[in-house]
């Protein structure tokens, strides 16, 4: 999902024709019972883990069973841009909220845009429940586990990834994408759709971790984050709150930030 353009290179006082592989930004707009509810920017591919993941995430839907039907299809808008459609069908017994008026955006940078009020964020959230205990170096491995799942990001550069690891390390599903909240969204879509437990999960982030990332980890019920930048004080007390276990793998360090006791040995 990437696109090869041409550009220049600056060197030795002049300039080189050069080509670029530049990951793809298109968007998505999700249409919830024929109501327009966000249009999102993404990397075009595992459409329908986003989508689930997302509307999940948002609080609109408990579990997959809440969704009828979701039809993903290609159109085309009269200035000629090509835009991904999702309507989704949502059980007629779930008034799903709205809590916006008109349509909202979201940048493949904010994972928050659109949202009224900062309460809104944590509607619906609750503590993660998981007596589950894991390995420090299983954890430390991690930075050097993820490259293996990151080609866009060795292609591009411009990519994000979110990776859930088993307790022995083990992948069990990864994506990538231009946002580090959408990568998290696929991964929480797939866990959905394929019917993976969470609570004994490990979540890894290539990006840092922020407020609305911890509350997407919560709502999932993964009891362990791993970014691999530090954190935002925000993220640090909503994972001390909602009892996730949280730690940046950050050039040179290992840091737990909240409930360092579900790591053995501490």
């Amino acid at each position: 999902m990437y696109k090869n353009l041409r550009s220049f290179t600056h060197s030795k006082g002049k300039f080189s024709p050069a080509s670029s592989s530049l990951i793809l930004e298109a968007p998505i707009e999700i249409i919830i019972n024929q109501e327009r509810h966000i249009l999102i920017m993404f990397t075009p591919q595992m459409v329908r883990e986003l989508v689930f993941g997302f509307v999940f995430t948002e609080g609109l839907i408990d579990s997959v069973s809440e969704i009828d039907e979701c039809v993903i299809s290609v159109v085309g808008k009269e200035d000629g841009e090509q835009v991904t459609e999702a309507k989704i069908r949502i059980s007629p017994g779930r008034a799903y909220p709205r809590t916006t008026k008109g349509k909202r955006v979201s940048f493949s940078s904010c994972g928050i845009c659109g949202k009224e009020n900062y309460y809104e964020l944590k509607d619906g959230v609750t503590r993660v429940k998981s007596r589950s205990r894991f390995s420090m170096e299983v954890l430390k491995g991690f930075p050097k586990g993820i490259q293996e799942f990151q080609p866009l990001y060795q292609k591009t550069g411009g990519a994000h990834a979110a990776v859930l690891f088993d307790a022995d390390g083990k992948e069990i599903v990864h994506f990538e994408d231009v946002g580090r909240h959408n990568a998290l969204d696929k991964v929480i879509g797939a866990t959905l759709i394929q019917g993976i437990s969470c609570h004994d999960k490990i979540l890894v982030s290539s990006g840092r971790a922020s407020l609305e990332m911890i509350l997407k980890t919560a709502r999932a019920g993964f009891p362990v984050f791993v970014a691999m930048s530090r954190p935002t004080s925000k993220a640090v007390e909503a994972a001390k709150f909602y009892n996730i276990t949280l730690m940046d793998m950050a050039a040179g360090s290992n840091r737990v930030y909240s409930h360092a006791r579900r790591i053995i040995g501490f």
